[in-house]
């Protein structure tokens, strides 16, 4: 039987989901290269092909998870109806559910952009991720400035401002939750913060009060998202 060859994209594949799994099951810090490769059945040269580094491990795994998030609304963002606003409010929504959808494969890895060592690197993909999330609303603040239902008056100068709050204030926001000294103020931050930023958007688009309300009590989930996340900063499991 002849020997089959797998594409090198296909071994690239199969190690970021290895280590999606080991971050998952021993903690990013714990996961060493070896037990990539190990579980992968490849040598440590073909990690190094692909990888120059845990680190750009790390951020593939992150990269391919937010690209899927973007793929995924940029293919339903030509099905959304009504105004600008109801179209701007279901696109959160539908990123909000993706995301809530695939929580444990987030914990596992976005977390590490939390640690003070990769701040450079967040900053950096979360440029790359405003550019990309700013092709999405454009034309749904340009919609609503024309129907009226959001009150702007330069769509791209909005757009600027408001992906700043979204991406910027919630990494903030995110920071400072977890350097909360006990859980009961953790929750306090991340129920009050989440609600007021979402607020502070609305003003900037114009839109009716509650037009971005969260859907729903996030406070089980906050709750959950506490372990991994402090086990990512402090390198525990």
């Amino acid at each position: 039987m002849a020997r089959v060859v797998k594409h090198p994209d296909v071994r690239r594949d199969e190690m970021m989901d290895a280590a999606l799994r080991l971050c998952m099951s021993v903690g990013y810090d714990a996961m060493s290269i070896d037990q990539v490769t190990q579980a992968v059945g490849v040598a440590k040269g073909t990690f190094y092909y692909h990888f120059p580094s845990k680190t750009a491990l790390l951020v593939a795994v992150v990269e391919r998870w937010v690209d899927d998030l973007f793929r995924d609304l940029e293919a339903q963002a030509p099905h959304l109806v009504g105004t600008g606003a109801e179209r701007f409010r279901t696109l959160m929504q539908l990123a909000t559910a993706w995301k809530l959808e695939r929580i444990d494969a987030a914990m596992a890895a976005v977390p590490l952009l939390y640690k003070p060592e990769n701040l450079e690197l967040r900053h950096r993909l979360f440029d790359s991720w405003m550019r990309r999330m700013g092709t999405l609303v454009l034309p749904l603040i340009e919609l609503g400035h024309d129907d009226g239902s959001l009150d702007v008056v330069d769509p791209h100068a909005t757009v600027d401002v408001v992906l700043a709050m979204m991406i910027d204030g919630s990494a903030r926001l995110t920071d400072r939750a977890f350097a909360a000294e006990t859980e009961d103020e953790y929750l306090r931050i991340f129920t009050t913060g989440s609600p007021a930023l979402l607020r502070a958007v609305e003003r900037v688009l114009g839109a009716a009060p509650g037009t971005l309300a969260l859907p729903g009590d996030f406070t089980e989930t906050y709750r959950a998202m506490r372990g991994p996340f402090l086990a990512a900063l402090h390198g525990t499991h």
